[in-house]
């Protein structure tokens, strides 16, 4: 079945419908992980957005693959956004806080943008352009009632800032570094764009990590088997993987415990209640 993006969105809109909240996930891995605790899904592809809709408990659910980097992800989203009153980013993070351990949550009370890898600009340049980075504040109330929820679970669980970078940060001394200069918590690649993106269409947004690579924790160069697009070239992936032996072990023992700590998160939060409810049309 296709559609495009906003004829389905309005179609939906004109049935009329309760306060609906869309989710976005960036790998596949995450994708199917919360596609998995939908009940009476359907796919819906328009050629830009691959989404798949369901319900989790009485709430509506439209579940949206960013890819990783989420390129052009924030022009396809916009028009989107009208038919949802909520938006919740969940995926995978690397931890910038050293007391953060694999499997731990990040609730985001905002998040930064940055330019640069800390690899590739001395201090002068760290500070100038940091001071030129922009930050999107994440709807507050909406992030409290997340929280909330992960603790009542008993999920250990934060609140902080996140940073969002356009690539793999893969040296824990980078790591530290990110987070020392930020304040940050946690480092991903997707959460600034589209939380901006909602910011300016009034959405209310909100953004939860796991934490699957501790500050400390150096990591597989996955630069080298990123695509543009966010996709995976295997081929690259392979050399990336058996150039770092230990250091791979380590990262795939890890995201087996991140990914049953971002099963169990999701499913204590895909049932919160809405920041805003919409006066939908009969």
């Amino acid at each position: 079945m296709s559609q495009t993006v906003s004829q389905t969105a309005s179609q939906d809109t004109a049935r009329g419908h309760r306060a609906r909240l869309c989710i976005v996930t960036a790998a596949d891995i995450e994708f199917k992980a919360v596609a998995g605790l939908l009940a009476a899904t359907s796919q819906i592809s328009d050629g830009e957005l691959k989404i798949c809709r369901g319900q989790f408990a009485d709430q509506e659910i439209a579940l949206l693959k960013s890819e990783v980097g989420a390129a052009g992800f924030a022009e396809r989203l916009s028009p989107h956004l009208a038919g949802y009153d909520a938006l919740l980013v969940i995926g995978l993070a690397g931890g910038l806080d050293p007391q953060l351990k694999t499997g731990d949550a990040v609730i985001y009370d905002l998040c930064f943008r940055a330019q640069f890898a800390p690899e590739e600009s001395n201090s002068k340049e760290k500070r100038r352009v940091r001071e030129e980075n922009a930050s999107v504040v994440c709807d507050p109330d909406f992030a409290t009632r997340l929280f909330e929820k992960l603790r009542a679970a008993g999920i250990q669980c934060v609140r902080g800032a996140g940073l969002t970078i356009k690539r793999v940060v893969i040296e824990a001394e980078n790591k530290l570094a990110l987070g020392a200069h930020y304040g940050a918590a946690a480092v991903d690649m997707e959460t600034y764009d589209v939380v901006a993106a909602c910011a300016r269409a009034g959405v209310p947004a909100a953004a939860l990590r796991i934490v699957l690579d501790e500050a400390s924790d150096d990591l597989p160069d996955f630069n080298r088997a990123l695509r543009a697009d966010g996709s995976t070239n295997v081929w690259r992936l392979l050399p990336a993987l058996l150039a770092r032996p230990m250091i791979t072990v380590r990262f795939i023992f890890s995201l087996r415990r991140a990914m049953r700590a971002l099963r169990m998160a999701a499913s204590s939060v895909l049932d919160v209640e809405m920041t805003r409810q919409r006066e939908w049309p009969e």
